[in-house]
Formats: structure tokens, sequence, C-alpha cells
């Protein structure tokens, strides 16, 4: 039998040419720098560390719009919000909420004022005393914040017009007359204070009185503005 040789293939004579598109060149004259200098570079620890406590804050400040919250949730949210301007910002404490924590947490909203008083756009969260109802809550935050703040002079006139025309528009005659005796004694405060001058409210001051002349406090009020009138006179 004759010997089987196994055949000899050129293999490059098979070689299929692919036609390939032919490629865009870019010309960019971005050149990578190694080398750049980064100067002072320093790392927010807080986008990790506070990230349990900020849902931890929002949780609770949700739940003082509804509900007077416990001494153990007033304590963490006191601790965790001390000095922690980056998590008193994204707290969920909004002017929106402010109106109900007042009515519900009337401590926690004295904390959370105070503590953001310094923040630009505060403003925005005293003009809601003027926008809002006028409580017994509201009107002793009010004198609160008078007490620790310097609140500008306009503002305060503003706010005791506010109250006064608040209350000549309540018509429950239970409900006006309660919250006539708690507007009559924030204003006998803040007369005692000096916080204001009478001049400035005393038109609507004796309206005021004479409307309500028939409420205990309100006598004692229009006695004072009247000892105010002849010492300035």
């Amino acid at each position: 039998m004759d010997k089987i040789t196994s055949p000899c293939f050129d293999l490059t004579s098979y070689q299929t040419d692919y036609l390939r598109p032919i490629p865009i060149i870019f010309n960019s004259d971005f050149q990578w720098d190694d080398n750049m200098a980064i100067n002072n570079v320093q790392w927010n620890y807080s986008l990790e560390v506070n990230h349990d406590k900020v849902s931890q804050v929002r949780e609770i400040i949700q739940n003082t719009c509804t509900t007077e919250i416990s001494d153990e949730e007033q304590k963490i949210l006191f601790n965790y919000l001390q000095n922690e301007k980056d998590l008193l910002k994204n707290c969920g404490f909004t002017c929106q909420r402010l109106p109900q924590i007042i009515e519900k947490n009337k401590e926690i909203a004295h904390f959370l004022l105070i503590s953001i008083c310094h923040f630009d756009g505060f403003e925005e969260y005293l003009d809601v005393f003027i926008q809002s109802d006028v409580t017994q809550n509201s009107l002793e935050l009010f004198a609160q914040l008078f007490g620790e703040l310097k609140l500008p002079l306009e503002y305060i006139t503003q706010y005791i017009n506010y109250c006064i025309e608040y209350c000549n528009n309540i018509k429950e005659k239970q409900q006006q007359n309660k919250l006539v005796r708690y507007v009559s004694i924030f204003i006998q405060h803040m007369l005692k204070q000096k916080a204001f001058a009478t001049k400035d409210v005393l038109t609507n001051l004796q309206a005021f009185c004479i409307e309500f002349s028939k409420v205990g406090e309100v006598s004692k009020l229009f006695k004072l503005v009247k000892a105010q009138e002849s010492t300035t006179l």
C-alpha cells in the first residue's frame, strides 16, 4: 500500500479580505496632566456619618407636627442637632411645618428657631407668625424669641397689629374672648419690656380696648397704655 502523506496547504493563499469602515479620527487639544496640584482637599465626613441621623431626625420632626413627642425623642433631637449645621439644614424643618410644631411641641419649635436664627432665610420663619393662627402657644413663643433675639421693631409692631386684627375677625364669641385675654396679657408683657412704641399702634390698641372692654385683662391693658402715654408726654 502506498504511503499516504498529509497534504501541505498554504493557508495564506486562502485569507479573506474583510471590508472595514475607515475609522474617524478626532483631533483634540485636550491634554491629561497627571501632575495637577490639588490643594487643601477636605472630606465631608457628615456625608456618611450622619446618614442614619438624618433619617432618624427627619422622622422625629415629622412626628412633631402631629403629636407631642416623648422625652426620649426630644433628647435625641437636641443631642443630634446641637451645633450640627449640615444636619439642621436637612432635618425636614420647614416654614410650612412651623405652625403645627408650635401647637404640638412648642419647646421643639423654640429650639429649632434659635438654632437656625443665623441661617439665610430665617426671616421667612418669622413671617409665619404673621401668616398663621394666633394662639396661646404662638404668643408665648414670640415673647420668648423677643427675649433672646434682636427682633426688628417694625416686625414687632406688625405682629401686634396682626394679633389685634386676628381677634377682631373671630366669629365665635367664647373663643374670641379667650384669645383677647391672651393677646392682652401678651401686649402688656411687650409694653413692660419696651418692645415697641405705643404711638406706633395707638389707634388699633385704643379701638381694641374699647371693643373688648368687658374682658378683665383688657381693662388692665388700657390702664397700662394710658400710663405709657402720660410718661411720654
